[in-house]
């Protein structure tokens, strides 16, 4: 039970501090139920602070009403042919991507909407390499709803006047939980997993996910990690134990890592070992001292690969000739 409640993944009935973004983003697509256009929606805000837990218990709620949910995330489908095909796949339709091209998932993709309602979540919206596909949902039907997720405030202002045009979103600003509404919602997710803890334990979790960007899910990994040595034990949760397991990474970062190739994590650790800022020429050296083989030219790909995929950031400096700090992103 404490695995299930304390998962960041798991999404409640009911979200704290989060009721009225629901019921907004619900009443924008409330007209898929009577077969009308709905309003598309953009929302954005740090991470960890409700964004995809808003819109999974969205889809939750209109799937009751006879709307077909669809959730991608951006991460893992990225070009506009991995879009239309997760979307087939969603709705049970087979469909071998293998030997096909993007125009007849296109024509597959339309033949198959006719007449369906759906709702679209793309997760992540930033790492879309091409946004034509928007522009496919768009015409498409009147029935589909098409629901933008990021990090990044300006990410829509990326895409051409075409698309814009095409969606007509609405935007929707999801601002930082404060350290009450942290405590809240950890201690409601604490009760639900029958976690014997203090408000004290909690109130410091909740602290501690506060100072980390205000994500909720770095409090609920210190919960999880910490209450199964309390469980284990048969000890209340404490704050000793909750500091313990503080290390200042969020969970979906560090999961993150795990999913990207050995030279991908080798210019991690590089950096990381320069106090996680350096310039970019400084990191290959020590990315080469370390044993990496790639040349030069690849490790400038995958660093830039690093800064799409939000592990990295870049600032350039002036001076003589272009230089490039890199820093890690938690």
């Amino acid at each position: 039970m404490i695995e299930e409640y304390l998962d960041p993944n798991y999404i409640p009935e009911l979200l704290p501090h989060r009721e009225n973004e629901v019921t907004a983003i619900f009443e924008m697509f409330r007209p898929l139920l009577e077969n009308r256009r709905p309003s598309n929606a953009f929302i954005h805000g740090g991470p960890g602070i409700g964004k995809t837990a808003v819109a999974k218990l969205v889809l939750r709620e209109i799937k009751e009403e006879g709307v077909i949910p669809i959730y991608i995330n951006c991460w893992y489908h990225r070009t506009e042919a991995a879009v239309l095909a997760e979307i087939l796949r969603q709705m049970s339709v087979p469909f071998p991507r293998k030997g096909r091209g993007v125009d007849e998932l296109i024509t597959e993709f339309m033949e198959r909407v006719k007449g369906e309602k759906l709702l679209v979540v793309l997760d992540e919206i930033d790492l879309l390499e091409n946004p034509d596909v928007l522009y496919e949902l768009s015409r498409a039907s009147p029935t589909i709803g098409a629901l933008l997720i990021s990090n990044d405030q300006y990410a829509t202002k990326k895409f051409d006047s075409r698309v814009r045009s095409s969606l007509t979103l609405s935007t929707v600003e999801f601002k930082s939980y404060t350290v009450d509404e942290l405590t809240d919602i950890l201690q409601e997710r604490a009760t639900l997993a029958r976690l014997p803890t203090n408000e004290l334990a909690i109130r410091v979790a909740a602290r501690l996910a506060f100072k980390n960007h205000s994500d909720v899910r770095y409090g609920l990994s210190l919960l999880l990690k910490a209450g199964r040595i309390a469980k284990k034990s048969g000890d209340t949760l404490t704050v000793d134990l909750i500091k313990q397991f503080d290390v200042t990474q969020s969970p979906k970062q560090a999961n993150r890592e795990l999913e990207i190739q050995d030279d991908h994590k080798r210019i991690l650790e590089s950096l990381k070992s320069s106090k996680g800022e350096a310039f970019s020429n400084e990191v290959f050296k020590k990315y080469i001292e370390d044993g990496g083989k790639i040349a030069e030219r690849t490790f400038r790909k995958y660093v830039r690969q690093l800064i799409d995929w939000k592990f990295v950031e870049e600032e350039e400096v002036a001076g003589r000739g272009r230089r490039r700090r890199l820093r890690i992103l938690q």
